[in-house]
């Protein structure tokens, strides 16, 4: 599945030249290789939150659930995505989501003053910590992973998927324009169904090579060939 991870990250990242694009273009200090620590920030807040997600569901998995997690992950998707359209990936910022915002902000305010060289790094560590409705996507389907190794391996592959996009900010944003943006961006809901369908099949044990392969009592895969 990681190329799942992957491809939700890379289209998601045209939704966050918008978003985040701002916070980029704010660095304390310029140049490609603040950039890339600034990423690289992200993409380990992603991993941890990928393996706090694992480690619930390795005690899915411990349990004897992950064929019930795998299917359960993927009707929510469904649900939330037909039910919701998800027009967009902005999360209303309220109750717990607006005390996390407040903080977050609170302490990226003089870390873009810093002239540190790895400031970048820390302010992407924290703005991997920001509301945003695709990284929880990202985690609820990192979550039927079923192992911490999983979690955190599915989120990594999503992290590395917005990097190039946000890497190459500078580039991307002359053509991206805000047009091309939406229509990328409504490829996304479609690409999240898929995936939630494809948990279904993987939870449904059919014994289907690579699409539904069979589960043992420990959630490791066999493949019939």
């Amino acid at each position: 599945m990681g190329w799942s991870a992957f491809l939700m990250g890379f289209l998601g990242s045209f939704h966050c030249i918008g978003m985040c694009g701002p916070i980029v273009l704010a660095l304390p200090s310029k140049g490609v290789q603040y950039k890339l620590l600034y990423n690289i920030g992200r993409t380990i807040t992603y991993m941890l939150l990928g393996l706090a997600v694992g480690l619930i569901g390795q005690g899915a998995v411990f349990a004897g659930l992950q064929q019930s997690l795998s299917i359960g992950v993927g009707v929510v998707m469904l649900v939330i995505i037909v039910f919701t359209k998800y027009k967009h990936f902005d999360l209303p910022t309220n109750g717990v989501l607006n005390k996390i915002y407040a903080s977050v902000k609170t302490k990226l305010a003089p870390l873009f003053k810093s002239k540190s060289f790895f400031a970048p790094l820390f302010i992407g560590i924290l703005n991997g910590l920001l509301p945003c409705g695709l990284v929880y996507a990202a985690l609820f389907t990192a979550l039927s992973m079923g192992s911490i190794v999983g979690g955190a391996n599915y989120m990594l592959f999503f992290g590395l998927g917005t990097i190039p996009i946000m890497l190459g900010l500078g580039i991307f944003s002359g053509f991206t324009t805000p047009s091309l943006r939406t229509k990328l961006n409504k490829m996304v809901p479609y690409f999240l169904a898929l995936v939630a369908i494809l948990l279904i099949l993987r939870g449904l044990n059919l014994g289907i090579p690579y699409v539904s392969p069979q589960l043992d009592g420990a959630g490791e895969m066999h493949h019939k060939m």
